[in-house]
């Protein structure tokens, strides 16, 4: 089978998926040297251990093949990778991104499954599902269901979905979408080992996730699901204003 090699600018970590034939497993979305977006898995991740050694806004050399059934463009598995240890800066990453800019409407007209578009804040639904903390959640995320084996579905304690309007499309009605978010995951989970009041919760996270986000630069990476084609919000990026202070939101 062909393979080739590209340089990809990471701009998702999905959470890690369990397969019981091969462990953990993770996805990454991101933009190659061409300005092409990529989806590339599988990488291996264990918990306590977390054999990625590289994140969101880093780039990576990647060898990569065609997928096994995976029949959206963006989509290759990859063979092999490495750090190139160079992350992207934030005004280069605002550049990027602002490039990129489209519209839900746009992308499903243009068959994409990857895109970025930037959102018109309308309102955002908090859902709490469980107090509690699962060191191992699974739910349907960027990585879909490429995996031939079955695997169970368990719902986040926390599930958060925006109502927002696509600015690049002024035709735009609005849309309703979850997020599908790593940090946003450990956010609420870090919340949730000292805060079991939902309501509590859901203030902090309303603040953190709509209010705070109003008055940042705020771009959603989206991504549609493997089965079923609809669209998720599979990464956040909220950079600072440039007559502001940097004031980071997760402080893992």
């Amino acid at each position: 089978m062909k393979q080739e090699t590209e340089r990809i600018l990471v701009l998702v970590r999905a959470t890690p998926e369990e397969s019981k034939k091969h462990g953990y497993l993770v996805c990454v979305a991101g933009i190659n040297e061409k300005g092409e977006f990529r989806r590339v898995y599988p990488f291996e991740f264990s918990y306590g251990e977390k054999l990625i050694d590289f994140k969101k806004k880093d780039r990576i050399e990647v060898v990569l093949t065609e997928p096994d059934n995976d029949q959206r463009k963006e989509s290759r598995k990859q063979i092999r990778y490495k750090n190139l240890h160079s992350p992207v800066e934030d005004e280069e990453l605002r550049n990027l991104l602002r490039s990129k800019v489209s519209s839900i409407e746009k992308l499903t007209e243009e068959n994409a499954s990857l895109g970025v578009v930037k959102p018109e804040l309308i309102d955002v639904k908090v859902e709490i599902n469980s107090t509690e903390i699962y060191d191992k959640q699974q739910y349907f995320n960027l990585m879909g269901d490429y995996l031939v084996e079955k695997r169970e579905k368990v719902k986040m304690p926390v599930e958060l979905r925006y109502n927002f309007r696509c600015k690049n499309n002024p035709a735009c009605k609005g849309h309703q979408i979850i997020l599908l978010d790593w940090e946003f995951n450990e956010l609420a989970r870090n919340i949730m080992r000292t805060d079991t009041d939902p309501a509590s919760i859901e203030k902090k996270i309303r603040n953190k996730f709509y209010d705070f986000m109003k008055e940042r630069d705020l771009y959603f990476v989206m991504g549609t699901h493997f089965r079923f084609k609809t669209w998720m919000i599979i990464g956040i990026f909220y950079l600072k204003k440039k007559d502001e202070k940097q004031k980071e939101l997760f402080d893992f």
